[in-house]
């Protein structure tokens, strides 16, 4: 069984006592099968995990690639390996993405990446000329101006900060953002994104949705939790909004091909295959309506100087 946990009793980012069960959690590893509970805050509809790591214990699962925060998905492990065996200079750089609406790439100043991951998006801001510093746990992810501590990395320097799922694995989430607050200058740009603690997924599902996933996920933030935690960290929020990673073009040819399916699983007499297929069609409309990601644009607040 694993070790280093500790029971929580308040809401991570409000504090209140008042929570709700939200049932117990399903998982892939036996040792953890049932173990760990969903709550609710009752005051800003904040979810997470009845227990949590301790934070030393949790980067040392990352650093270590566990099975604890790694599910080790075939297509995942394979561009890790890629990235292992080629490094940083094959790495392909993004062409588009959401936050170019609010950057000018052409303006290079210093960029700060929070879990860059196999680096697109920073290779992205360092083909640009931008003066780059990340931060990975992972002891493979190798490239100008990555470290293992935020410590390694000056204050109020950076422009543009970008943690994409991120703030959903971490004990204290904010903790950390007042951290990278202090790594900005003042009207420095922070983009996020996470699970969408308020979409129709994650109030129907509870504790069965996709991305209730311990340890890797341990915080589930709502547009109310979210802002408030911005609002202790000194950011002011800019945009926020959801979005579904889910294709409309393939939603559409999986519905055609449906009815087809399900006439097979009935000559099968396969009753739980009918029920699921038609479960995930209906699970991913709803996902459309109200997607199960999170998007965030946040500045930097002045400081009052004397």
């Amino acid at each position: 069984m694993i070790n280093n946990l500790f029971k929580v009793y308040n809401c991570p980012i409000c504090k209140s006592e008042r929570s709700l069960f939200k049932g117990k959690i399903r998982s892939k590893i036996k040792e953890i099968d049932n173990y760990f509970s969903l709550k609710l805050c009752e005051n800003c509809n904040h979810r997470y995990l009845s227990d949590f790591p301790e934070t030393e214990y949790l980067n040392n699962l990352y650093k270590t690639n566990s099975n604890y925060v790694f599910d080790h998905d075939a297509s995942e492990e394979l561009k890790k390996e890629n990235f292992r065996e080629y490094g940083f200079k094959d790495v392909m750089a993004i062409d588009e993405h959401w936050i170019f609406s609010y950057v000018n790439l052409n303006k290079a100043e210093e960029y700060l990446e929070i879990g860059p991951g196999l680096c697109e998006m920073y290779k992205t801001f360092y083909q640009k000329g931008w003066e780059c510093n990340g931060v990975d746990l992972q002891p493979f992810i190798i490239a100008p101006g990555i470290v293992k501590s935020l410590e390694h990395i000056n204050n109020e320097t950076k422009r543009v900060a970008v943690a994409f799922d991120v703030l959903e694995h971490t004990t204290d989430p904010i903790e950390l953002l007042n951290i990278i607050n202090n790594k900005m200058k003042d009207d420095g740009l922070l983009f996020l994104t996470f699970p969408n603690a308020d979409s129709y997924k994650s109030k129907l599902l509870k504790s069965n949705w996709g991305m209730v996933v311990p340890l890797a996920h341990i915080n589930f933030f709502s547009k109310k939790s979210i802002k408030l935690a911005l609002e202790k960290s000194n950011f002011e929020l800019r945009h926020i909004s959801n979005f579904s990673l889910v294709d409309p073009k393939r939603l559409i040819k999986n519905f055609i091909k449906l009815p087809a399916k399900i006439l097979l699983d009935l000559i099968k007499l396969d009753i739980k295959s009918i029920f699921s297929r038609i479960t995930e069609f209906w699970l991913n409309i709803l996902d459309l309506l109200n997607g199960d990601q999170m998007k965030v644009v946040a500045i930097k607040k002045f400081k009052n100087k004397l």
